[in-house]
């Protein structure tokens, strides 16, 4: 990726705001901050330049992303993409910001960041990274060159999985969980037997013989942001599980997931959002 913007930036041919998409957190990191350091010729840790700008919601503490306060001004001591946009470079030509998973930020917080965006100024480029393309609007996909981030090798990431202590089989079960081995080994230890206990009990709703509230509700957790990312996390396994390959596929099994998938979008835009996790998990336990 990095040798890629090299390329663009001796060419001229920058975009004002670069949209990173691929399974893996980590790596979608590493590679915007390598963007970031070939733009501002950091040839030690790009974090210290005068000129570079992170927000990740892990390190400021941010469970479900970024808030409007982190994009647009809303008071003071708060970090913000607007505030960093505000000063011209100090020591080159450019400055460089990382804005880390964009596809989880609130929706005030999407809002604003079209806002921001629109006209961003000649000497900065943006950089943000993705896991869920779809969770983003097309607005704000249309003012990014989107790159996509290439997966590990399957080998590779299976040696890993089994230097980590999982099973082939609850591997296999992860990986229809959450899409790729990446994102399987990102996951807590906490958060992978999670989901291997909600299969447990989505396995026979899904076979038509164990009840929805067997699974459909609200997960335990100490605080309500808690909440609402196992919730999350939950939801987008029941929504991949549903759609897994089945032998017998036919028109009844069609309907059953196209209409189980509306579904589960539409709670899962809500729970993004500020509705309480509470009543969306109620409301999904409620449909026929």
């Amino acid at each position: 990726m990095r040798e890629r913007f090299a390329k663009e930036k001796a060419a001229g041919h920058m975009a004002d705001a670069y949209l990173l998409v691929g399974a893996a957190r980590a790596r979608l990191r590493d590679n915007a901050l390598a963007c970031a350091a070939e733009l501002l010729d950091a040839h030690q840790d790009v974090q210290q330049h005068a000129d570079f700008t992170i927000f990740d919601p892990e390190e400021m503490g941010l469970k479900t992303g970024l808030k409007v306060e982190h994009i647009a001004y809303r008071k003071e001591g708060v970090p913000c993409l607007e505030s960093s946009l505000r000063y011209r470079p100090s020591s080159g030509k450019f400055r460089a910001v990382v804005l880390l998973d964009a596809d989880r930020m609130t929706a005030d917080a999407h809002g604003a960041l079209l806002k921001t965006t629109e006209e961003p100024p000649d000497d900065t480029v943006l950089f943000f990274t993705a896991t869920e393309l779809f969770a983003l609007s097309p607005a704000l996909r249309s003012r990014c060159r989107i790159w996509r981030v290439p997966r590990q090798d399957a080998a590779d990431l299976e040696r890993q999985a089994a230097a980590a202590g999982i099973e082939p089989d609850s591997w296999q079960r992860l990986l229809g969980a959450c899409g790729s081995g990446e994102a399987v080994l990102e996951l807590s230890n906490e958060d992978r037997q999670f989901l291997l206990d909600s299969w447990t009990k989505v396995e026979p709703w899904l076979g038509g013989q164990g009840s929805l509230e067997s699974w459909c509700f609200l997960p335990e957790a100490s605080n309500l942001a808690e909440q609402r990312r196992l919730g999350l996390l939950l939801l987008a396994a029941v929504r991949a599980w549903i759609l897994a390959p089945r032998l017998e596929a036919n028109g009844e099994l069609l309907l059953f997931q196209g209409r189980w998938c509306r579904r589960i979008d539409e709670a899962l835009a809500r729970l993004s959002g500020q509705v309480t996790p509470a009543l969306i998990f109620q409301d999904l336990a409620q449909i026929p």
